[in-house]
């Protein structure tokens, strides 16, 4: 492995910075092409997710997160269960979302399709949104003027930008770094900046664009503290957590899968009630409502954009 060699090897200065940035958005890209197909009626939600993970490991260092599938009003943060029996239903709105990374350099990225001829629109607002916002990342672009352009664009197609979410700035292990792309206008005049990696992601919707969280999340994260814990299990869960998942965020499903029902529940309590373990809730509109997604990585060249998904 690259990581491997001397520091002082000549090999290294002239290796690409971008390299597993690049592959990572490969990987990524892969994946989603593996599960575009699979949206249909009648396809079972965690076998979809099985097929996108399954190959983000075996071509990546791992994921950046849990692949995702949301249906309909839901717009983020769904993943299975273990033993999940959710599947894709004639006419449903169905958002694939997932992330890959090369020795913590990530892709992130994401698409709709709409298995009903109504919300092609939706599904184009978002396309569109994502594709104009990509065109105007470079350098010394004002990232409010971006997102005002986002919500322009939405909301001229009859929809609703999803004000609580937004595009983000990646960094190697860090998945939401400081800046962010919001699907909105703003005040706050940040710079984008060569050399800096970003998710573009929009989320148009039929409702009000005001998100909920659901009571019962599916994916945890670990926060770089440590606390003292009194069961065996959270030892147990925090040992496989930091070594498989470091900094990264996890369904519950893969835990479930190494550990006993009881034990798992009890690991997930403590940590929370500790503050070591952030919840990343499923985020929903109203019922009956839609939302469309769309993602691309890219990266800040000197003065304009790569895109690596």
């Amino acid at each position: 492995m690259a990581d491997d060699k001397p520091v002082d090897n000549p090999e290294d200065e002239s290796e690409d910075p971008w390299e597993k940035w690049r592959r990572a958005g490969v990987v990524a890209r892969e994946a989603l092409d593996l599960a575009r197909p699979m949206v249909e009626p009648g396809t079972k939600v965690i076998d979809l997710i099985d097929i996108v993970e399954n190959h983000i490991r075996e071509h990546s260092s791992g994921t950046s997160f849990p692949c995702n599938v949301s249906l309909n009003n839901v717009a983020a943060h769904y993943t299975s269960r273990i033993n999940d029996e959710t599947v894709i239903e004639e006419g449903d709105l169905v958002t694939v979302d997932c992330g890959s990374h090369v020795d913590g350099c990530i892709a992130d990225t994401a698409f709709t399709i709409a298995l009903n001829p109504d919300h092609e629109a939706l599904v184009k607002a978002s396309v569109d949104s994502t594709n104009m916002a990509i065109k105007m990342m470079r350098p010394g672009a004002k990232l409010n003027t971006i997102g005002a352009l986002i919500e322009d664009t939405i909301t001229s197609a009859g929809f609703q930008p999803v004000k609580q979410l937004s595009g983000h700035q990646l960094n190697e292990y860090e998945l939401h770094s400081d800046k962010q792309v919001p699907c909105v206008s703003g005040k706050s005049e940040v710079l984008v900046e060569e050399g800096e990696v970003y998710a573009i992601e929009t989320f148009a919707s039929t409702g009000s664009g005001n998100i909920t969280d659901l009571p019962r999340p599916l994916i945890y994260q670990l926060l770089p503290i440590r606390v003292p814990v009194r069961f065996k299990g959270t030892r147990q869960f925090l040992g496989i957590a930091r070594k498989e998942y470091k900094e990264f965020p996890f369904a519950e499903r893969w835990m479930a899968e190494r550990m006993n029902h009881g034990s798992l529940k009890m690991a997930i309590n403590e940590l929370k009630k500790n503050g070591a373990l952030f919840p990343h809730h499923v985020l929903a509109e109203e019922k009956g409502e839609f939302v469309s997604q769309h993602e691309h990585t890219i990266i800040i060249t000197e003065k304009s954009r790569e895109q690596t998904t």
